[in-house]
């Protein structure tokens, strides 16, 4: 049985400066209950503005948030059914942990036995265990464990909708990764609707069912984190979503079967997966773990010199210039090659992973 999306945002637009900035223009968004959905994107690209609308923190200019079915339209946040966690924490140094996470229950006005209980619940969601933790004050907690902290103070409240922006910002990469882990669980097991604002590629693609790329106030593209990055539908889709390799395509050369032969401005010829109206601005793109390196030809390569080689968490990576004065990236887990700056190796683009795209 299908279930009705938690948000639904329609033709929503947020205009400033009387109209001459357009930070949101005409998006529509569903999120489905359980699902966590990043909106990714450069700073300035309307991500933010976003979210402070659906929270209630700014106002659209034209268009429609709806919560569980019900236009949200002028209701102030605490009356929206939506929890926040901001970058900044908004921790009170002044409280205990127990005192900040059962702030938003004393403003409901339950009953002291009611938000204890509550409280408790929450923080042994996030492995804080209350006998440890609670009474705490922020100063005696790590980022990791502020972070905890801030994710309990939301979820004990039991909102639909959990607004996430750049929350884990200012955490090291390592903690990061492991607490995008730990909150895609939480979330999970809970079945909440989520939104996750961020321009962290990597984190975004860890823990979101779906991702949202958005630039210039616009969403250029939607799907899940391995669509997107398989199959981008723009170079600044492609760039933005991982390193990319791009050659611009001179002309092309021969179409066939739904694949295309084309030269590209690097002199080489290369057969890419989708076809179709090329035209100009058009690019040949390709991942480096799609860029196959050899350390002599095996017929069919094109013929390049290594700038730099490196090592780096399990993956060793290849800068390569090309004849022509094109730059690529290759990386493998497997080191194939014993070569330093300036030898002489060949590449090729592993079969059907190159495609065209247009700026």
């Amino acid at each position: 049985m299908e279930q009705n999306p938690v948000l639904e945002i329609r033709n929503l637009s947020r205009t400033f400066a009387h109209g001459a900035v357009r930070a949101v223009d005409q998006i529509d968004l569903d999120v489905q209950p359980g699902e966590i959905v990043s909106i990714l994107g450069p700073s300035g690209c309307g991500k933010t503005t976003t979210m402070r609308i659906i929270a209630g923190l700014d106002l659209p200019t034209a268009g429609e948030v709806r919560i569980l079915g019900k236009n949200v339209a002028g209701k102030p946040p605490h009356q929206r059914n939506v929890g926040l966690v901001f970058q900044s924490l908004a921790i009170f140094p002044h409280m205990s942990v127990k005192q900040n996470v059962a702030f938003g229950l004393r403003m409901q006005g339950l009953a002291r036995n009611l938000i204890e209980a509550k409280v408790a619940k929450a923080l042994e969601l996030v492995q804080l265990s209350p006998e440890k933790f609670a009474g705490r004050r922020p100063s005696e907690l790590s980022g990791g464990q502020l972070q905890r902290v801030a994710l309990a103070r939301t979820l004990v409240t039991e909102p639909a909708l959990v607004l996430f922006d750049e929350p884990m910002a200012a955490l090291d990469r390592r903690l990061r990764d492991y607490m995008a882990v730990e909150l895609r669980s939480i979330q999970k097991q809970l079945g909440l609707a989520a939104v996750y604002v961020t321009h962290d590629q990597e984190t975004a693609s860890m823990m979101s069912d779906r991702v949202i790329i958005m630039n210039a106030g616009k969403i250029l593209q939607a799907g899940t984190p391995e669509e997107i990055y398989e199959t981008p539908n723009s170079k600044f889709v492609s760039d933005f979503l991982g390193d990319t390799n791009t050659l611009r395509i001179e002309r092309v050369l021969e179409q066939k079967d739904g694949k295309s032969l084309v030269q590209t401005n690097a002199g080489v010829t290369i057969r890419v997966a989708n076809s179709g109206d090329i035209g100009e601005g058009a690019f040949v793109i390709f991942r480096p773990e799609q860029t196959i390196v050899y350390p002599a030809d095996p017929g069919g390569a094109f013929e390049g010199e290594v700038v730099s080689s490196q090592f780096r968490s399990g993956l060793h990576r290849w800068q390569i210039v090309l004849r022509g004065g094109n730059k690529l990236i290759a990386q493998s887990t497997e080191n194939r090659l014993a070569s330093s700056a300036g030898d002489t190796v060949w590449v090729t683009i592993d079969p059907g992973k190159a495609r065209i795209v247009r700026q």
